[in-house]
């Protein structure tokens, strides 16, 4: 029986822009019948950080989430720790550990956007799931992960709330960030918690990506005995050669093999 996996496209990414990236790991897993494709891009039109609209590939450009910031002070200067972190991109800092770069980062600032959009992308999708669904896997790409991670902390509840049946049995990050904690403030670190990401995980990382220690802060949160890290040894891209993404889809076999196992 084919798996189905729901995909959250990164930020200023499309369903369309992540279909082309996710195109050969789909291939590789359609093409025996080991998984299905659902794709969903963020509903908040977007606009990137001055040069980085090519990286993007090109409008449109969709976020999950918003963290904006407050009017000018009376100087006329924006507060630079509540500033959405995005548009600071290009001087990602270096901390100590994956979380300290991250709180340096300050990706999401204080704003109190950040919660409002994160629980209407977060009732988006159980809307989506509602319909197309249910779903045995997820996939998040960069701030898709952020989602995505958020999502499966809080299955468990939403099955208990009722109206909810879904449960994600695996998943599998691409250039990801840690989930966002409870109240939906911003994110949660391994140092702040003792709770984790609660299902398998696969976390495909490019070790020359500049923010992999967003993609380790995520890793950091999830369960070590059964947190797996895949290297592409690129940069914030998906995989695409043959070999790497056959790889890949071995490694999502297995995963599935796994988890249809501890089923039974």
């Amino acid at each position: 029986m084919s798996t189905k996996f729901l995909c959250l496209a990164g930020a200023f990414g499309s369903v369309e822009k992540f279909q082309v990236q996710m195109a050969p790991l789909v291939n590789e897993l359609e093409g025996d019948g080991t998984a299905s494709f659902y794709f969903a891009h963020g509903q908040h039109e977007a606009k990137p950080p001055p040069g980085f609209e090519e990286f993007f590939g090109g409008p449109p450009f969709y976020r999950w989430m918003e963290a904006v910031a407050p009017p000018p002070t009376a100087e006329g200067e924006t507060n630079p720790a509540v500033e959405d972190g995005l548009e600071k991109i290009r001087d990602f800092p270096q901390g100590a550990s994956p979380e300290d770069t991250l709180r340096l980062f300050n990706p999401f600032g204080r704003s109190e956007a950040l919660a409002k959009t994160a629980a209407e992308a977060l009732e988006f999708l159980k809307g989506i799931i509602k319909e197309h669904g249910p779903f045995d896997a997820i996939v998040g790409y960069s701030e898709g992960s952020i989602l995505a991670g958020t999502l499966i902390m809080r299955e468990q509840a939403l099955r208990e709330a009722g109206g909810y049946n879904n449960h994600f049995k695996l998943a599998m990050f691409f250039g990801g960030w840690p989930p966002l904690k409870q109240d939906l403030t911003g994110m949660m670190y391994c140092d702040e918690t003792d709770e984790v990401i609660p299902i398998p995980t696969c976390h495909v990382i490019g070790s020359l990506d500049p923010y992999v220690d967003g993609s380790m802060a995520l890793y950091n949160v999830c369960d070590p005995e059964t947190a797996i890290l895949f290297d592409h040894a690129k940069g914030h891209t998906l995989p695409r050669t043959k070999e790497t993404v056959k790889e890949l889809g071995d490694t999502i076999r297995d995963m599935i093999k796994e988890a249809r196992a501890r089923e039974q």
